[in-house]
């Protein structure tokens, strides 16, 4: 029989014991969704990449913070706003020829063109909150506290953000076929990062 694959909490707990190797399965197992939800922010690959790898070394530091009763992908995703937040803050705007193509992993219930049009057509806060909840299905207590807003504000903006986007999508020629996509390596967070325990 296979032994039961350890659960976040778990993990978590044994990370904050000191146990790197339990860290490291916390962030093969969210990686995805941290640099999903990155990119969706930075809209390019390789600050994604820089800042997925940086909230991971950011929450190694700080597990002694982590609460193992609380989900740790919404503790994780709010490290990586903040981070990108910061990044943004400080960086001068790229020129567009310069920037990559966004590349959204596909929803469960909506194909990645939809995905496009609404980051294009949504704010930065209201396209988070919808990709937070629909597409990473986290609570809108989670969303809010990711965003720093109250849960009726995430209700109200996810309800304007939909009614929005439809109205929008209502007026739109059909839209062009999807444009291929490749997950990227998985890389160890340790490369570049002096990490003492």
């Amino acid at each position: 029989m296979v032994p039961a694959e350890p659960d976040d909490a778990m993990l978590a707990r044994e990370s904050r014991a000191g146990s790197l190797a339990s860290f490291d399965r916390l962030v093969h197992r969210h990686h995805p969704k941290v640099f999903a939800f990155l990119l969706t922010l930075t809209k390019h690959r390789q600050d994604a990449e820089d800042l997925t790898q940086e909230t991971f070394v950011r929450a190694w530091k700080k597990i002694d913070r982590y609460d193992p009763s609380l989900p740790i992908l919404p503790w994780l995703l709010t490290i990586a706003r903040r981070l990108s937040i910061d990044m943004l803050r400080k960086r001068k705007p790229i020129p567009a020829i310069e920037a990559d193509p966004v590349l959204l992993p596909p929803a469960p219930s909506a194909g990645p063109d939809l995905w496009r049009t609404a980051e294009r057509h949504l704010s930065p806060d209201a396209f988070s909150a919808l990709w937070l909840h629909y597409r990473d299905e986290l609570p809108l207590a989670e969303v809010g506290r990711i965003l720093g807003k109250k849960e009726g504000a995430v209700k109200v903006m996810l309800h304007r953000a939909r009614k929005s986007l439809a109205e929008h999508l209502r007026h739109q020629p059909a839209p062009p076929p999807p444009l291929p996509q490749r997950p990227p390596p998985l890389p160890s967070i340790w490369n570049n990062a002096r990490v003492t325990s």
